[in-house]
């Protein structure tokens, strides 16, 4: 099997347990959910898939030798991802937690898909597969980096235009493993890295237009719920299915309102007088970096100008509260 992935180029996948994974329809689902439900709707930039996401981790873990169990941890770490990835955390909020959502339908979507099966059928019991807590190379928590977060970054910085494809290189070929763990093996990757992800949280994750389309296009979708234009069983097609399901309804206020999704619309962050105030993401990255001779130590406390850059970007964004201004332009 012959991926072409904008990280790795053209990726070859011979092992048959892996590329029978991969053909399998829960997989093959991912292709149709965008990482960016924003981004699939409006930035075509951002094009992103749960699937490119997932080929991704796999193969980065795979590149760095990680045992065979966690590679594969990695390739289904987001199978049971909802459509229009956060939008649904959103709308379902008032009966699930972000984590209970994710972690109840998990194991039932794996049952029901098949893949359950596929997975016993290979050697792997699909719990321990799903406890990310066991696999530290695929996982952890912020500050430090991780497969799945590693990917990510890069992937949106290249379609972003943030890194270009020789920084991608550079960071890929800084990273190195200490203590089970993702490290890098020198500063200049790691702040490649670390601003890329910076920038990408200031400019796009942690942005005023995100943040009011997930809100506004989440409120949306809940009123498509409780009309029945949509049920709960619909987050498990993908993103293009659901947007069918929305645009056939007869409901005149969602069909007006999904028409408002369009480039007159005008959003961006107003301090001083804002139209509405949303709960905005504030994360930041400052990995371990291995210093010579000595053991790894954060990237601010061998870099100033990171220092400086992590410390004003928190000091400024102290409340998780996004004051945003929108507006729609004359025709």
């Amino acid at each position: 099997m012959i991926i072409t992935d904008i990280i790795w180029g053209k990726i070859s996948i011979k092992d048959k347990e892996t590329v029978e994974l991969i053909k399998h329809p829960a997989m093959q689902r991912l292709k149709k959910i965008w990482i960016s439900a924003y981004g699939y709707l409006f930035e075509q930039k951002r094009s992103s898939t749960r699937f490119e996401h997932s080929i991704g981790v796999y193969y980065l873990l795979k590149h760095f030798n990680a045992d065979f169990a966690e590679q594969v941890a990695g390739l289904i770490h987001d199978i049971s991802h909802t459509a229009f990835s956060h939008v649904s955390t959103y709308v379902l909020q008032d009966k699930w937690q972000e984590n209970d959502l994710h972690e109840q339908f998990q194991h039932e979507f794996i049952i029901k898909s098949g893949l359950k099966d596929l997975l016993n059928k290979i050697g792997f019991d699909e719990e321990q597969l799903l406890h990310t807590d066991k696999w530290s190379l695929l996982e952890n928590k912020l500050p430090d980096i991780c497969a799945d977060r590693l990917d990510y970054t890069i992937r949106d910085g290249l379609h972003l235009q943030i890194l270009s494809r020789q920084d991608a290189d550079k960071i890929i070929e800084g990273l190195t493993i200490y203590n089970k763990s993702f490290v890098f093996g020198n500063k200049e990757s790691a702040f490649l890295y670390s601003f890329a992800f910076y920038l990408l949280n200031l400019q796009h994750y942690g942005s005023a237009t995100e943040a009011y389309f997930n809100h506004n296009f989440g409120s949306l979708v809940k009123r498509a719920m409780q009309k029945g234009v949509l049920n709960t069983g619909d987050w498990f097609l993908n993103d293009v299915e659901v947007i069918k399901k929305i645009k056939k309804t007869k409901d005149k206020e969602i069909k007006n309102w999904f028409k408002k999704f369009n480039n007159n619309l005008v959003v961006y962050e107003d301090r001083e007088d804002p139209t509405v105030i949303l709960s905005k993401k504030i994360r930041v990255v400052d990995p371990k970096v291995i210093m010579p001779g000595g053991e790894p130590k954060r990237l601010s406390e061998v870099d100033a100008v990171y220092k400086r850059l992590m410390e004003e970007y928190l000091a400024t964004h102290q409340k998780h509260e996004l004051p945003i201004k929108y507006y729609y332009k004359s025709k």
